[in-house]
């Protein structure tokens, strides 16, 4: 059942590949002023489901091996329930546990993995569907396009589905029930979207995102002054009570966890990183502070992505930081595409949100194609 024709050192490459394309053709709509007339955006918005689908399938039907990462450690966790009877669990990330194990017992590992991309996929497409109408397909190519986002979807799966989830229940807003579940789902795929829910929480209360970017610019300086003493601070919270995944992020040893699983671990203060996530603190700023952007939905997005963010900042030299710097950037991609699709700044619109497009893409090209 899985798509074994296809060679697995160039499985991910086709994907990133298919991004390029996909970028160059929307940066073509853009120069000749044709993305935004309606027919296009239509034509556009169907063919981004049809995307959606694809990319699914590409994604979860894919070979069982180590070269997608934590692919090969789920398979042998799918292993170990197969002749173990269900039982249902409440503690930790419930949901994923239970659902792994049902899989286990009725199908094999590839229906399991195509049912985990199509929770990640399809709340993506499904969210910009109702942020932005028959518009959606540009944000929803932004997000593609994000350099982690089929790492996250073959890697980090349990991370990507509570994201994607979480991304989903932001769309609700005038539906705070459906909103309620939807963050509750999420909690039971992984711990980390905890964080974003408290980040939207706070947002939704403190609006004025001025407040949030004086933080986000005085947690550089604070990281890089007395970073590993927050960090050793952080640590010793317990913030993660019996799971202790996030005191070992901060606390592991980088150098003795490369000798024992025999890869490399990158620390030291991101500025990579930091600049990567500076692109989404400039346009906000841009958007609203410049050319005051008055759209509240906009302001409380901007805001939670500049707490999850700020978090991030303040343990940029833990050995997984990029763990929790992913958390924030599942929001990036809206608080860069939205103003574009809501509101003409400029004569040129189509031809500036071109360049944007580009520019967003940039780093994702350079780390998943050029640097590989």
């Amino acid at each position: 059942m899985a798509l074994d024709f296809i060679p697995l050192s160039q499985y991910t490459d086709y994907f990133h590949i298919l991004v390029l394309c996909l970028i160059f053709i929307a940066f073509w709509q853009c120069a000749s002023g044709n993305i935004l007339k309606q027919n296009v955006a239509e034509f556009n918005a169907g063919w981004g489901f049809v995307l959606a689908i694809l990319i699914i399938i590409y994604m979860g039907l894919r070979p069982v091996s180590g070269v997608f990462g934590d692919t090969i450690n789920y398979a042998n966790g799918f292993e170990r329930f197969k002749g173990i009877p269900m039982r249902w669990v409440w503690d930790g990330e419930w949901l994923f546990q239970n659902l792994m194990h049902w899989f286990a017992r009725v199908s094999g590992i590839h229906l399991f993995f195509l049912f985990c991309s199509t929770l990640y996929v399809l709340p993506l497409w499904i969210a910009m569907h109702r942020m932005f109408g028959n518009y959606s397909y540009v944000p929803f190519l932004i997000i593609i396009g994000m350099f982690t986002f089929w790492t996250y979807g073959v890697n980090g799966i349990r991370n990507g589905i509570g994201a994607s989830l979480i991304i989903l229940a932001m769309t609700y807003v005038d539906n705070i029930p459906i909103m309620i579940v939807l963050c509750a789902l999420a909690t039971g795929f992984h711990s980390s979207v905890f964080l974003m829910i408290g980040a939207g929480l706070l947002a939704w209360f403190i609006k004025n995102s001025y407040y949030y970017l004086a933080a986000w610019v005085a947690c550089i300086f604070l990281s890089y002054l007395i970073g590993n003493t927050i960090q050793s601070y952080l640590a010793g919270l317990g913030i993660g009570g019996e799971d202790e995944r996030f005191t070992t992020y901060l606390t592991i040893d980088a150098e003795e966890f490369a000798r024992t699983e025999l890869t490399i671990l990158r620390t030291g203060f991101r500025w990579d990183f930091l600049a990567y996530s500076s692109m989404a603190v400039g346009v906000g700023w841009y958007f609203i502070f410049k050319r005051k952007f008055q759209d509240e939905y906009y302001h409380w997005i901007y805001n939670s992505f500049l707490i999850t963010n700020a978090f991030w900042v303040l343990v940029i030299r833990a050995a997984f930081s990029n763990r929790f710097a992913q958390i924030s950037w599942f929001i990036m991609p809206i608080v860069l595409i939205y103003p574009f699709m809501k509101k003409r700044f400029w004569l040129n619109h189509e031809k500036m949100l071109g360049y944007a497009i580009l520019i967003f893409y940039a780093f994702a090209f350079y780390s998943n194609i050029l640097r590989g």
